[in-house]
């Protein structure tokens, strides 16, 4: 956790226990302590931070917290016009105290108070920010859109989702899922097919950032596929769910899977361990609602022709969900650079789908990634 959200859980600590307690009472002075020294450990990490709550995930810094996504105080924050704080190095105790009366007034009055004071507060801005918003979602404004020839991609600046599943990542080489953040990340995703028939990220400059990459664009075209086949809303982010994290058994590997370009016999056998590791973390940590991220991440390497990894000893077919994200993920990884090879054009990466249907690649799944790519 970082420590912009640790102060903005202890901020939050500190309005309810304004709301449960009179003024000066123990409990809500100790809240708001608790909140300072979070803010303290905020600066040890830099001077200035400034906060936007805009009634969806709050944003530190320009960078928005997908962590918080249903945070409930950054509605409350933006309905009476906090939208903006911005906190500078230096700020003592007693302008905190004074910034919290002040929002806790707006709370009350549901607005900003008549009789709010306009004295500055010693390291500490805030105001109202005004958003305009575009009345139909279809018309909002699409910025960094490249297209692709030949092809139904649209390759999109998607800085915000790539590190969010940067953070997925390192929480699940400690053996933890960020839950939270991969179903921020997937309705974030979904928005995009408001503009795009077949969103993706831009491919990264270096072979480092391909798992995010290829993650977030799996993703996608899963998703793409589930809306052609008629899939409900809830039904597609299970869905984009299970494709987000089907290989986050990668993450428990050693670091040096990451950017090797050769494996011997024995470092192989190591890496087609990943599909188990990725179900078991999943299946322990990953709470209700991880079942099918479970199973796809077990399935995904499977074969219609009965070869891929793990070996079974009985082989009933694999989960449908497994057979769309395996030719998702196939097509991806191909269109990915690679340390070891350039990208593929999306011909050739079709060619080689139409060429494996029904031996490495289930034959009604490449049929649904093609047509999409083709449009």
């Amino acid at each position: 956790m970082s420590e912009a959200i640790r102060f903005l859980h202890a901020l939050a600590q500190a309005f309810a226990a304004m709301n449960l307690y009179s003024p000066g009472h123990p409990a809500a002075a100790r809240a708001a302590t608790h909140a300072w020294e979070a803010l303290n450990a905020l600066f040890a990490r830099g001077p200035d931070h400034a906060f936007l709550f805009l009634g969806t995930a709050p944003i530190h810094d320009g960078r928005p917290l997908h962590e918080l996504a249903t945070w409930p105080w950054s509605a409350r924050l933006a309905k009476v016009g906090m939208h903006r704080i911005e906190f500078h190095h230096g700020v003592p105790l007693e302008a905190l105290d004074q910034l919290l009366e002040r929002i806790q007034g707006r709370f009350v009055d549901g607005g900003t108070p008549a009789d709010e004071s306009v004295e500055p507060l010693e390291g500490i801005d805030y105001g109202a920010v005004i958003v305009e918003e575009a009345e139909d979602p279809e018309q909002l404004p699409v910025e960094s859109e490249v297209p692709v020839e030949g092809s139904s991609e649209v390759m999109l600046d998607m800085t915000d989702e790539l590190e969010a599943f940067a953070f997925i990542r390192e929480e699940a080489t400690a053996g933890r899922l960020a839950r939270a953040e991969a179903d921020a990340i997937v309705r974030l995703l979904m928005g995009h097919f408001h503009h795009h028939r077949l969103p993706q990220a831009a491919a990264p400059e270096h072979h480092l950032d391909y798992s995010a990459v290829h993650a977030i664009n799996t993703t996608c075209l899963a998703i793409a596929a589930g809306r052609a086949a008629g899939l409900e809303r809830v039904d597609l982010h299970l869905l984009g769910h299970a494709a987000l994290l089907h290989d986050i058994g990668m993450a428990r590997l050693p670091e040096y899977f990451r950017a090797a370009t050769r494996l011997s016999e024995p470092e192989r056998a190591t890496m087609e361990q990943h599909p188990a590791l990725g179900a078991e973390l999943l299946l322990t940590v990953g709470g209700a609602g991880a079942e099918l991220a479970a199973i796809v991440s077990w399935e995904h390497h499977l074969r219609p022709d009965g070869t891929g990894y793990p070996r079974r000893r009985f082989r009933p077919p694999a989960h449908w969900a497994s057979r769309l994200v395996a030719v998702a993920s196939a097509f991806v990884s191909l269109r990915c650079p690679r340390p070891f090879r350039p990208a593929w054009t999306p011909s050739r990466v079709l060619s080689y789908l139409e060429e494996g249907a029904g031996t490495v690649h289930d034959i009604e799944a490449a049929r649904s990634i093609i047509a999409l790519v083709r449009g």
